[in-house]
């Protein structure tokens, strides 16, 4: 089973990969509703609880607090009367208080529900200007209409990350630094490993080519990125045996290993393994 390395700030890498992976899960959907669209904006997965389209053919005019008055109402539904006469949320209601990152909320007073609400209050007033109340949107729609009520400092979050994270996936404030630069750092020296601690014999130059791909805005895993790079790592160290009969420039490459031994590189096998990594690291969220 895969593993990921020990690394200082490892918590944060994870953090990281988890809200940025739900982030281009969730945003692969064709619409959002607005409920959605703010349970993401402000951290919170939208279960089918949150997300299932309501009947509207009751009003042709919706009250000005109409997407406000829904939400309070799926808030409030969370919590049951016991046994005891206390009002709680019980155990099988409390995965809809889950986070984008896997965090289990304590409670919907909670400053992400309050940050969804804030989101929902603003989308009233622009559905009351517009006159039109929309059950669900494109998520490009949503996310630029928030983020120019945040450029024009007309909403404030508790924690805007989230957003910020919708936003890069839309090329939004492309040079706005999603995470502090801590986090930044420690996700380019991500390193995954597999079975008995490490996932290729040359695992140490491949994750250095990664960490340039990922500071020059390339994607990780993609071989043709990712190849190129290693080739020229090898090269600087005189690693690669090219008198070798299986040398083929630039797709089998015969490496000479510390110990003496002699591996030989694949591009195609790399790019297996690559995409198996990729593949784990943007499952949906669980």
């Amino acid at each position: 089973m895969a593993t990921t390395v020990i690394l200082p700030g490892s918590e944060t890498i994870d953090f990281n990969l988890k809200v940025e992976n739900a982030a281009k899960y969730y945003y692969s959907f064709e619409t959002w509703t607005p409920i959605m669209g703010a349970l993401l904006m402000s951290g919170i997965v939208p279960t089918d609880y949150w997300t299932n389209a309501l009947d509207d053919s009751e009003h042709s005019e919706k009250p000005a607090s109409f997407w406000v008055k829904q939400f309070d109402k799926l808030l409030h539904g969370l919590w049951k009367i016991d046994e005891a006469g206390e009002e709680s949320i019980p155990e099988h209601n409390q995965r809809h208080l889950r986070g984008l990152d896997g965090e289990m909320l304590v409670t919907t007073g909670s400053a992400r529900f309050l940050d969804a609400r804030r989101v929902l209050r603003h989308w009233d007033n622009e559905c009351e200007d517009e006159a039109k109340y929309e059950l669900a949107l494109e998520p490009f729609t949503f996310l630029a209409w928030l983020e120019e009520l945040c450029r024009n400092e007309e909403i404030r979050f508790f924690d805007r990350v989230w957003l910020d994270v919708f936003l890069k996936l839309n090329g939004l404030e492309s040079n706005r630094t999603i995470l502090p630069t801590s986090v930044v750092e420690s996700f380019q020296k991500l390193t995954d490993i597999g079975d008995e601690g490490r996932w290729h014999p040359l695992d140490s130059d491949i994750v250095a080519a990664q960490r340039e791909a990922v500071s020059e805005h390339k994607d990780r895993y993609a071989i043709e990125v990712i190849f190129p790079r290693v080739i020229r790592i090898l090269l600087d160290r005189d690693a690669i045996d090219r008198s070798n009969k299986e040398y083929v420039p630039g797709k089998t490459l015969p490496v000479k290993m510390e110990d003496g031994s002699l591996y030989i590189l694949k591009r195609d096998s790399l790019r297996v393994q690559l995409n198996r990594l990729k593949a784990k690291h943007f499952a949906p969220p669980q």
